[in-house]
């Protein structure tokens, strides 16, 4: 097949998921609510045991994926307020690492916004900081957000299978309409 036609053929099945979505919406939506002063130490328990959050991974076990999620702060902290705590936890000594802290900050509510193609129970555990690898990113929310007692609301939006290589496209379109505090999604 010469390239012109494969190019072709490669773009058509690419935009075909994307019309579909276009057309019948997402799979599923799913809304969490995660109250960071009831965060314990889970490094050593396995959250998705515990009494407070058994529920959460039960739900969000259920997503198959592929997800694009965003965390949105509900309580009454400001963008400034929250991007000091992050940098603060970040020059910590022994500080997991967190997503990108963008110079110019944008005002606004939405705090993250990410993809995962499967599993986006796992991304929670790196999210709330219990994934044993340090170097692996994540809000590492029990180690700065704790003490704020920020309050968060998670927008899981589950796509169908035939999405999976287009995530990266819909994360960072929607990251450039909701703009988040965190993140680089250039």
């Amino acid at each position: 097949m010469e390239l012109n036609n494969l190019i072709k053929e490669i773009a058509k099945r690419s935009a075909m998921p994307l019309y579909n979505v276009s057309k019948f919406w997402v799979k599923k939506i799913n809304e969490f609510e995660i109250d960071c002063n009831s965060l314990d130490d889970y490094n050593h328990i396995d959250i998705r045991e515990s009494e407070k959050f058994k529920n959460l991974f039960v739900d969000l076990k259920k997503i198959e994926g592929p997800v694009l999620y965003y965390w949105e702060v509900t309580s009454d902290h400001s963008s400034e307020e929250i991007v000091n705590r992050i940098k603060k936890y970040s020059h910590s000594e022994n500080s997991k690492s967190i997503p990108a802290i963008k110079i110019n900050y944008p005002i606004s509510k939405v705090l993250y916004v990410g993809k995962v193609k499967k599993h986006i129970w796992g991304r929670f555990i790196q999210h709330l900081g219990f994934y044993k690898v340090p170097r692996t990113q994540g809000l590492q929310l029990f180690y700065w957000a704790k003490e704020l007692c920020l309050t968060l609301k998670i927008t899981v939006l589950e796509f169908e299978p035939e999405m999976i290589n287009l995530m990266d496209v819909l994360e960072r379109e929607i990251a450039k309409e909701l703009k988040p505090m965190l993140g680089k999604h250039s």
